[in-house]
């Protein structure tokens, strides 16, 4: 759903938290960024646009369902502006199976397609506006992203059929016993140095609130809905991350580009990493407050 134009690193798996977790840009789950069996139009009345697009379901036991998006955007004296919204039914997050669900799968005898997959389904809402201004060799960026997830309103069974062949192994359609509201913002500054020298800094603000996940409070790791550590993954939290690159067009074909990448999890947001600081033990278990990293990456990119 992320639309590039509003990005300051755009398509940038390595730099831009937008593009290299993926959520954004499939409205909460990375495996809808591209849609399957898919209708899009477009139209541009003067200075302002329209869009829609939608994803028809493959079938009754299959995800991911029915996808509904639009888009009203406008271009005015370098400045450039669009909001989108969409929903998105039986949303798909998967993973790989654990030892257990294998089992189990193997006593039912449900077809493998090209694999099986342990998935979460989510009926997901979101909204989205994004913005650039452009003045002289300064691009100025900014957006804000909202998505809210909440049980199917039509659950999978084991052995839905899902994108790309595969098939759901085993299937969590409770996992939002209250609704999960993850929100995303960010800014960026690109400066051309030369017609073939950009340089190119942005930050990353996501946080998430305390929800009740499980089919029930007795099988929730958050069972108040109200925690601010890192014992469960709905526990409330955020992430940051601040990325500068500069990207050298020195030839026709050719990008050299070099970057490097700050990011630091807390919180709920933070549950699940293996190494953090800030450690903390509660009841004899260890739970991560925080997480952070850094990455730096160059190379050399050839188009032809």
């Amino acid at each position: 759903m992320t639309g590039s134009r509003w990005i300051p690193l755009s398509g940038s798996n390595a730099w831009s938290v937008i593009t290299f977790q993926g959520a954004n840009g499939g409205g909460g789950d990375t495996e809808n960024r591209i849609f399957d069996n898919s209708f899009e139009y477009r139209v541009n009345v003067g200075p302002v646009r329209f869009a829609v697009e939608t994803q028809i379901r493959n079938g009754g036991n299959s995800g991911t369902g029915n996808i509904y998006q639009g888009d009203v955007g406008f271009d005015y004296m370098g400045f450039s502006m669009d909001f989108l919204g969409g929903k998105t039914f039986d949303g798909v997050s998967s993973n790989v199976l654990t030892g257990n669900q294998v089992a189990l799968l193997n006593a039912t005898g449900v077809s493998f397609g090209k694999g099986f997959l342990s998935t979460t389904i989510s009926d997901n809402t979101y909204f989205q506006v994004g913005a650039k201004y452009t003045i002289g060799p300064w691009k100025l960026f900014g957006g804000y992203e909202h998505i809210n997830f909440a049980n199917p309103n039509n659950p999978l069974a084991i052995g839905a059929f899902l994108q790309g062949g595969y098939i759901a192994g085993a299937v969590n359609n409770t996992n939002f016993f209250t609704d999960r509201v993850l929100q995303t913002a960010w800014i960026g500054v690109r400066y051309a140095i030369t017609p073939a020298l950009d340089i190119t800094g942005a930050y990353y603000h996501e946080w998430q609130n305390s929800f009740i996940n499980g089919a029930s409070i007795a099988a929730s790791t958050n069972p108040t809905g109200t925690c601010t550590d890192a014992r469960s993954a709905g526990c409330s939290g955020t992430l940051d991350a601040v990325s500068l690159v500069i990207d050298w067009r020195f030839a026709k074909h050719v990008d050299l580009f070099a970057g490097v990448m700050w990011s630091q999890v807390q919180n709920g947001l933070a549950n699940g990493f293996l190494q953090a600081n800030g450690n903390f033990f509660f009841n004899d278990y260890l739970f991560f407050k925080n997480c952070r990293c850094v990455k730096t990456f160059a190379d050399i990119f050839f188009c032809f």
